[in-house]
């Protein structure tokens, strides 16, 4: 099979995007494919049409890419790719809009309020809590702050990102991630990170970081968590691999944070972790991936 790997663009987060690449193309040619690797660049329709890929696997992360805006091109160029469509591209990414869409679902979701640039800061503001741009991902732009003074700062930051940000309460307890693939739902990874946030640092460059794999939590929330990441799936219209982010409060209770449509495929990342421990081979992952 043809098949064209996209990856990179203008996005904060395209040279995670590269790494993940990288790890896509060595699997997809172990498993005997013809494989064209593509930078995402405005030229990106004529390279698709001189490549005439009978599918493309997408490897972006980030606005744009994974926002829905490829997939819409190659909707209208006819091309097959894997993961998830336009829409639930586009409401994922949306950190705002995919909270405020799965509460009315019941999906439980972190407190907290959306401000956007040029917006007044309401006057009384609990601490800690994070703030993040809405969209993007890798936690580019995303703060912990425990004081005031440290706000405006923590608030600039991701206005450099986005036009709209989110203030969440901070949950205290564990970050937990579900993978789904192709509606199946693999065994929750608990992070446990370098530092007392899960930043940028500790996903992708500080050693100090850990992942437990079954994470040491009840059966009971691991099927709930399992169930949780399903609904989700299912509420999204999602296809293929995403990964489902959650933070349990001091109760142990869960909460979703995010919804990654097109999840890290670096060593570092989490659902090739998760794949592995499920029995399944990195180009095993691959395969489910470009097949799905």
């Amino acid at each position: 099979m043809k098949v064209a790997v996209i990856f990179g663009g203008p996005s904060p987060e395209a040279e995670i995007s590269r790494k993940s690449a990288q790890s896509v193309i060595k699997a997809l040619k172990s498993l005997g494919h013809e494989v064209y690797p593509i930078e995402l660049t405005k030229d990106l329709p004529f390279k698709l049409k001189e490549i005439s890929p009978h599918k493309v696997f997408l490897s972006l992360h980030g606005k744009p890419g994974e926002d829905g805006t490829v997939q819409g091109l190659l909707e209208i160029m006819g091309i097959p790719y894997t993961g998830s469509g336009v829409i639930a591209s586009a409401l994922a990414i949306d950190k705002d809009v995919c909270k405020r869409y799965l509460s009315s679902y019941g999906i439980p979701v972190p407190s907290g309020f959306t401000l956007f640039k040029g917006e007044k800061v309401p006057k009384f503001l609990e601490f800690p809590c994070i703030v993040k741009p809405s969209s993007g991902g890798s936690s580019v732009g995303t703060t912990l702050v425990k004081e005031e003074k440290l706000f405006p700062e923590a608030l600039n930051k991701a206005f450099l990102y986005d036009d709209k940000v989110l203030i969440e309460e901070y949950l205290p307890g564990k970050e937990l991630t579900v993978s789904v693939v192709n509606g199946r739902a693999f065994t929750p990874v608990e992070i446990v990170p370098a530092s007392e946030f899960y930043d940028y640092d500790s996903k992708y460059e500080s050693s100090g970081t850990r992942y437990l794999i079954p994470a040491e939590i009840t059966p009971n929330l691991t099927k709930r968590l399992k169930n949780l990441a399903l609904k989700v799936y299912s509420l999204l219209n999602c296809k293929g691999a995403i990964r489902v982010d959650f933070k349990l409060d001091s109760y142990g209770s869960p909460y979703l944070l995010e919804v990654n449509t097109i999840p890290g495929l670096t060593e570092r990342s989490l659902l090739p972790k998760a794949a592995a421990f499920e029995g399944l081979t990195f180009e095993e992952l691959i395969r489910e991936m470009l097949e799905g």
